[in-house]
C-alpha cells in the first residue's frame, strides 16, 4: 500500500514563518525603541535591511530543500491527495536509494534553477507537478534566483541580473542593487500591506501546496 506524504508543505511553511521572524524582530525593536536610544541607532535601515538579506537566504535554502526532500519522496511511491506520481521507473524502496538515483554519481543537483529542475524531473517523472508548477512559474523563479544571487554575490553579472528582477517585478531598480533594500521595500497596490520579502515567502508557500497537495 502506498504510503501517505507527510504534511511537507505545512512544515515549510512554518519554517519560512520562523525565518521572516530574523526581520521582523529587528523591525520590531526599532519602532519600539524610544527615538536616540541606542537600539534605535544600531538598528538603522541600512543594517535591518542585511537581515532581510539574510532571511530571504534562509527562506530560499528553505524552498531548495523543500523541492528536493517532497522529489525524493515522489520517486518512492508517496501519495498526496491527488495519487501516486507517474514515475518512469520503479519506485525507489528507501529515501537513501531514491536520493542515489537522483544524483546519478553527481555530488549534488541544483533546485535554483527553474529549467534546471524541469529537467531533472521530466528523467525520472512523467508531467510531475514539480515539473508543471516550476514551468508554470518560470519567470517569477528565475527572478527569486536573481534576488538570491545578488545576496550571495557581488560580481557585475549578479547586479545585472537582480536590476532585470526588479524590473520585471515591479518594473524599477535599486540604488547600488541592493536586494535589502528591494526586500523591505513595500508592495505597491496590495492590502493589507506587506513587503517584498512577505509578498516573495507567500508566494513561496503557494507553490510549496502546489507540489504536494
Amino acid at each position: 500500500m502506498p504510503r501517505a506524504m507527510p504534511p511537507l508543505a505545512a512544515q515549510f511553511a512554518q519554517q519560512v514563518d520562523k525565518a521572516l521572524l530574523i526581520a521582523e524582530i529587528g523591525e520590531r525593536i526599532r519602532i519600539s525603541s524610544p527615538r536616540g536610544s541606542v537600539a534605535w541607532r544600531e538598528l538603522h535601515p541600512a543594517r535591518l535591511e542585511v537581515l532581510y538579506e539574510m532571511a530571504y537566504l534562509r527562506i530560499f535554502m528553505l524552498w531548495e530543500s523543500y523541492l528536493e526532500e517532497s522529489f525524493l519522496r515522489y520517486l518512492c511511491g508517496y501519495s498526496t491527495t491527488v495519487g501516486l506520481a507517474s514515475l518512469i521507473n520503479p519506485p525507489q524502496k528507501t529515501l537513501a536509494a531514491a536520493r542515489t538515483a537522483m544524483l546519478g554519481g553527481r555530488p549534488f543537483v541544483s533546485w535554483s534553477q527553474p529549467t534546471s529542475v524541469e529537467g531533472l524531473c521530466r528523467r525520472f517523472i512523467n508531467n510531475g507537478l514539480h515539473e508543471l508548477v516550476v514551468k508554470s512559474n518560470r519567470a517569477r523563479l528565475e527572478w527569486f534566483t536573481c534576488v538570491r544571487n545578488r545576496v550571495a554575490h557581488g560580481s557585475t553579472h549578479s547586479k545585472s541580473q537582480f536590476d532585470i528582477a526588479t524590473m520585471g517585478l515591479l518594473g524599477r531598480r535599486y540604488p547600488g542593487a541592493s536586494p535589502g533594500r528591494f526586500l523591505r521595500d513595500w508592495v505597491f497596490g496590495v492590502s493589507p500591506v506587506e513587503r517584498w520579502i512577505q509578498s516573495i515567502a507567500t508566494e513561496f508557500k503557494n507553490l510549496a501546496a502546489q507540489i504536494v497537495p
